[in-house]
């Protein structure tokens, strides 16, 4: 059971317990945190504030070990000054999230914040997106690296290129050399190089 794209006050704190005792939950969780400060999420009408979210995600780093986050952010919403932005990258360098997509604002017909003032240009907005990608690349990499060596289950989706592939419970993509026939099925692997955004492993 993985969870994903979950507002942070519907999860209950119970959860990370359940993480810890329950083998069929995922030790993921993604969760849209859309701007790291609160002048944005305010205008953006989101119901928590950086510390409810930051508390949440902090704790689950503390209570379960190998816990994967990803969130999602969206760039150059009105309003959105360099310096918030730049609050908003010192923020995801510095927290425990692990990954982050990233989402061009773009005006909708009916969004109120069409007629708010301090709209971002296009140009100003590709940029911020480019360096907070590149950002998510470095961290998901860290983790990737951190957890090489460790053995976890992994469930196997699909053969390519010789290859089957599957992920972690705590998403981790892995790739494993074999003749057998692995689709839907669990296997013990050993996390043992990085190969781009994919952990190449060997049975255990």
């Amino acid at each position: 059971i993985r969870i994903s794209s979950i507002e942070p006050t519907t999860i209950p704190l119970e959860l990370f317990n359940q993480m810890n005792s329950n083998p069929k939950l995922c030790r993921h969780l993604h969760i849209p945190l859309q701007s790291g400060t609160d002048e944005v999420l305010k205008g953006m009408s989101r119901k928590y504030s950086m510390k409810e979210f930051n508390d949440f995600i902090t704790l689950g780093e503390l209570t379960v070990p190998g816990l994967c986050i990803g969130t999602d952010v969206i760039v150059g919403f009105p309003g959105e000054t360099d310096e918030l932005f730049e609050q908003t990258y010192s923020y995801l360098e510095a927290s425990p999230i692990d990954y982050f997509h990233v989402f061009s604002y773009s005006e909708r017909k009916m969004a109120r914040s069409k007629k708010f003032e301090l709209q971002v240009s296009k140009d100003v907005i590709t940029q911020r997106s480019k360096r907070l990608r590149e950002l998510s690349k470095r961290k998901k990499k860290l983790f990737l690296e951190e957890n090489l060596s460790k053995t976890e289950l992994v469930l196997f989706e699909q053969k390519k290129n010789g290859s089957w592939i599957g992920n972690t419970d705590n998403y981790i993509k892995v790739s494993v050399e074999s003749d057998a026939n692995l689709k839907n099925k669990l296997s013990r692997i050993e996390l043992k190089k990085l190969s781009s955004d994919i952990v190449l492993g060997h049975f255990v």
